[in-house]
């Protein structure tokens, strides 16, 4: 009943969230395995934003690097940090993220910072607590 309430898309994200959060190791790897490539995609959709960003909460440190890397080296990084839905995802990675990672994703923001102080939600993600560490 769930599903047909809400979409067939939101009901497999939820799922897919309450997988992260019962904390079993080897379906969150099977997970994070199968979202591999999509994660800037995913970023910009209502419901998979979401997953996302427990893929960055939930993830070990490994797996957590390379989401982070494959959004810093997406093409519509731009794009993602000025969506409704992805500057969220962007805000979590910088909160989740440390060291030389947290490093290379402000790196990455830098040369967007002017455009982004236009956007209402690039916005959201310069005054993010993660950047200012």
């Amino acid at each position: 009943m769930f599903c047909l309430e809400f979409g067939f898309q939101s009901c497999r994200n939820y799922v897919v969230q309450f997988v992260f959060e019962i904390e079993d190791p080897w379906a969150t790897v099977d997970i994070l395995d199968q979202l591999e490539g999509d994660y800037g995609d995913l970023s910009m959709q209502k419901y998979s934003s979401n997953v996302v960003e427990k893929c960055l909460k939930y993830a070990g440190e490994e797996s957590q690097s390379c989401i982070i890397h494959e959004l810093i080296n997406n093409r519509r990084l731009d794009q993602i940090m000025q969506d409704p839905y992805g500057n969220y995802v962007i805000q979590a990675a910088l909160n989740h993220s440390k060291g030389s990672l947290h490093a290379a994703l402000v790196e990455a923001i830098r040369p967007h910072v002017p455009v982004l102080r236009t956007s209402p939600y690039g916005k959201k993600v310069l005054s993010s607590n993660g950047l200012k560490k």
